[in-house]
């Protein structure tokens, strides 16, 4: 893999980052485009993403801190994000309630303007896994699969040599069909936030799937002292989030049954 993808001089430029500002480009575009049609002002709707975003990667960097602090030894280290070393479940549990205060701050319709974020998200979100992939983090146990992968670059963040499950391009895939189908159905959405919630429903039973194939095990267990360890970090915030979309699409529909 190609944890730098170029250098302009002696400054190096990660896929990660790159693949992370394409994302970030490609989830403001659908937002301003799409929100158009909700007669949401587009400078409005800057300040929303740039908002949510900025917060959400403090919240995503201090996840991956608090889980792996051999990482990030120093005050330098917890701001470097060049070779990776984001937590997305640390990103969406800031940046969903800073979004919604932003939302009902600006005067957004408030589930409307979910769903409309909820179409670009995941497919931004693959862009990033497949950065990942690039940096090398967010590895897979050892396999003998015949699509195993082998990290061999030296600044990458997974074991050098050994065939690795591709979890990172899994969680691509599987971004991707999430990103069809919420696409497909939002011209069809029978009530706002259904996107949303279908969205959050979809990609936490993927990634707690996935997770069984994961290896970087530093990430700890969801309430180790109560369930040992029965549950990843992941797993258990991937039941937390799917909670969070069956009471995203009770509220949406309630709050069409009273309009």
């Amino acid at each position: 893999m190609r944890p730098i993808l170029f250098t302009i001089g002696d400054f190096p430029l990660h896929t990660y980052g790159i693949l992370g500002a394409a994302a970030f480009l490609f989830i403001a575009f659908v937002g301003i485009w799409r929100g158009r049609a909700l007669g949401m002002k587009p400078e409005r709707v800057a300040d929303l993403v740039f908002g949510t975003t900025l917060l959400s990667l403090a919240g995503s960097r201090a996840l991956f801190v608090i889980q792996n602090p051999e990482a990030a030894p120093t005050y330098s280290d917890w701001v470097d994000l060049r070779a990776g070393g984001l937590v997305f479940y640390g990103a969406l549990l800031t940046g969903l309630p800073v979004a919604s205060l932003l939302i009902r701050r600006f005067g957004f319709p408030f589930f409307a303007t979910w769903d409309v974020f909820a179409t670009a998200m995941p497919l931004g979100h693959a862009l990033t896994r497949i950065g990942c992939l690039g940096a090398g983090c967010c590895y897979g146990a050892p396999t003998d699969v015949a699509w195993a992968v082998t990290f061999t670059h030296p600044h990458s963040g997974a074991p050098l040599g050994v065939p690795l499950h591709p979890t990172q391009l899994y969680e691509a895939g599987w971004l991707l069909l999430i990103g069809i189908v919420v696409n497909l159905r939002y011209p069809r959405r029978s009530f706002p936030g259904e996107i949303t919630a279908l969205y959050l429903a979809m990609y936490a039973v993927g990634r707690a799937v996935i997770e069984a194939f994961r290896g970087d095990v530093t990430r700890g267990f969801f309430l180790e002292a109560v369930l040992g360890q029965t549950l990843s970090y992941s797993q258990g915030v991937s039941i937390l989030i799917f909670a969070v979309a069956v009471a995203f699409a009770w509220a949406g529909r309630r709050s069409t049954a009273q309009t």
